[in-house]
């Protein structure tokens, strides 16, 4: 293998080499002129000439010209008289000299045939590593089989590095087989005609699981000598991505327009210079134009052009022109025009486009809010009667209360005194009997009475009437007053109350509203809590008193926990329990009243439990109750 040197980036043979091949072919010259000389004696420089012509065209000028010189010297030497001496007779001297003139210009032709040789092997070799690292296809098939004969890098790495080089394209490429490829090729190499696809789908990639790329590429035929196709050039790009970009794009404008389309919203664009350049159906209906009617044309001459009083509307004053000038979001209510002239109300908001830090046009939303009005309208009269049914039926609860405890009031005392009066003679039958129904009349006279006293608190409350007489009380006896009024009413229920009262707890309260609390509270326990323990317990907590009555009865739903105190509802069925469902109503306004809180804890089936904490300094020393 010869030895290679570096020249100008490139590598060849040594100069060593290129001047041992000269001195070694001009040694063949003189052997075989010497061989020759004795029958060819016309000159001794022909043979010489083919030494030099080899030595010039292997190794340049340097061996070119060393060829020349030794021939000269040799041939003078040995072949020119007088022999085997260096000197020239007059005649050779032009020999000699004709001979190294030829001899360098031999040479000269070698140069330049050499150097244009190997700058076509440059091109060559350029041409080759522009097509092998090309960012794109490209590929050579030789023949009616179409014998892949080169593939750049692109070409390999596209179809995972497999054998190409050799084989036949259906070979190489099976996967292509029902894609039409193999018959473009076919059709390509025998009419001579290119063919030029775009965005044709291919499997490539690995044969053993391949991918659908998507490719623009041209079949182009080569020539052979006789002008007919004897190959087909395949040069293409993978557009795979803008082809899936573009489907997402055709994809995304398809969903744009369906949901502007049908939008209930009215959709309007305006350009740079405000005029309509898009609406959705909605818009077309709620204006009663359609876009190509307004289409580049300014919108506010056609829509928004007059008040509602017949004045002209100034573009200037439009807040939906305001926006692209001042690039914020416009919105709110105004009155636009329908094309029949009909004035009518609509909700808009009016957003500039801005791209690249320039405003370049406005998208509209627009909502007739005329079915709103309308409705707004009967909402706020359902509500004025709604209103007025409240203020009569607050009214006549009043009223009513007022008009029920009139007759109670003697009906109690006359009760009273007939008890008294049974009670001087209470060993006859006739008593006993007779004490047994009072005593009944008078726990049901007393229960109408509580329920009257609810209906006319709700009925203060509601206006405002009820008032607090602060004053300094302690809860703990206030407490121990009422669990003593109750205890005959919670043995008749089976019910033990346990007081924890251990010290007083002293505030600046309503003794009857705390008792009033106290006996919501007692009563709620002793009807939902009967055959059970009802626990009352007064603590002191800082600048807060606390007081909770727990009892063990059927507890309150969840669902129910949140509207236990509101007015005229109840926890449980009234078939069952009766009342109206006052008493914690009446009990939140209060302890509202007072500045305090009160709630409620518990679990169906384990009792209830209703916490109230007061401070002792109410915020508001004559609160009134208001709900």
């Amino acid at each position: 293998m010869p030895l290679k040197y570096r020249r100008n980036g490139k590598w060849g043979e040594s100069p060593l080499t290129a001047y041992g091949f000269a001195v070694l072919v001009t040694t063949a010259a003189l052997l075989v002129q010497l061989l020759i000389y004795p029958y060819v004696r016309a000159t001794p420089f022909i043979l010489f000439f083919g030494a030099v012509m080899l030595s010039g065209w292997k190794g340049g000028w340097g061996p070119g010209l060393l060829s020349t010189g030794l021939s000269a010297l040799i041939a003078d030497y040995i072949f020119l008289p007088p022999r085997n001496s260096l000197s020239v007779s007059p005649p050779d001297i032009l020999a000699v000299a004709l001979f190294v003139g030829i001899s360098t210009l031999i040479t000269r032709l070698n140069v330049r045939e050499r150097a244009a040789r190997a700058e076509a092997e440059a091109q060559r070799e350029r041409v080759l590593a522009l097509f092998m690292n090309a960012p794109a296809i490209i590929a050579i098939h030789r023949g009616p089989e179409h014998v892949i004969e080169f593939s750049n890098l692109f070409h390999a790495r596209l179809l995972g590095h497999r054998e190409l080089l050799g084989r036949s394209v259906r070979q190489a490429q099976p996967e292509l087989e029902g894609q039409g490829i193999y018959e473009l090729l076919d059709r390509v190499y025998q009419t001579g005609e290119p063919y030029t696809g775009k965005e044709v789908p291919a499997q490539v990639g690995d044969p053993a699981n391949p991918r659908t790329g998507y490719f623009d590429f041209v079949f182009q035929p080569q020539l052979g000598p006789n002008g007919k196709p004897d190959g087909v050039m395949l040069f293409g790009f993978e557009v795979t991505e803008q082809v899936l970009a573009r489907r997402n794009l055709e994809n995304a404008e398809r969903r744009l327009t369906a949901i502007t389309h049908n939008a209930t919203l009215g959709l309007v664009m305006m350009d740079a210079r405000q005029h309509c350049v898009f609406m959705n159906p909605a818009a077309e209906k709620i204006t009663g134009f359609t876009l190509d009617e307004l289409q580049g044309k300014p919108l506010h001459d056609f829509i928004h052009h007059t008040r509602p009083d017949g004045t002209h509307y100034p573009m200037s004053e439009c807040p939906i022109d305001r926006a692209l000038p001042t690039r914020a979001q416009e919105q709110g209510e105004d009155v636009f025009i329908r094309k029949d002239g009909s004035f009518y109300p609509v909700a808009f908001t009016a957003s500039p486009i801005v791209e690249d830090g320039k405003a370049t046009g406005t998208v509209i939303e627009l909502r007739d809010t005329t079915w709103d009005k309308r409705q707004q309208a009967e909402r706020e009269q359902l509500l004025a009667k709604l209103q007025e049914a409240v203020r009569l039926r607050d009214e006549f609860l009043s009223v009513a209360s007022h008009e029920l405890n009139t007759p109670l009031t003697p009906l109690k005392l006359r009760l009273q005194s007939l008890a008294r009066l049974l009670a001087t003679e209470p060993n006859t039958p006739l008593t006993t009997r007779i004490t047994k129904e009072v005593e009944l009349m008078r726990q049901q006279v007393k229960r109408l009475a509580d329920l009257v006293s609810d209906l006319l608190d709700v009925s203060r409350i509601r206006t405002g009437r009820m008032k607090l007489r602060l004053e300094e009380v302690d809860l703990s006896e206030v407490t121990h007053d009422v669990a003593a009024r109750f205890h005959p009413e919670a043995t008749r229920a089976g019910c033990t109350l346990y007081l924890h009262t251990p010290e007083p707890v002293i505030g600046l309260w309503d003794r009857l509203r705390l008792e009033q609390v106290l006996t919501n509270l007692l009563s709620n326990a002793i009807k939902y809590g009967a055959g059970k323990s009802i626990h009352i317990r007064v603590e002191e907590d800082g600048n807060q008193a606390r007081l909770e009555v727990r009892d063990e009865g059927i507890g309150i739903k969840p669902e129910a926990m949140g509207r236990i105190f509101n007015r005229f509802e109840r926890a449980v069925s009234e078939r069952h329990y009766g009342g109206l469902g006052l008493g914690l109503y009446v009990t939140r306004q209060i302890i509202d009243a007072l500045s305090g809180t009160v709630r409620a804890e518990s679990t169906p089936g384990q009792g209830a439990t209703f916490t109230v904490e007061l401070p002792r300094q109410p915020r508001k020393q004559d609160e009134t109750l208001a709900g």
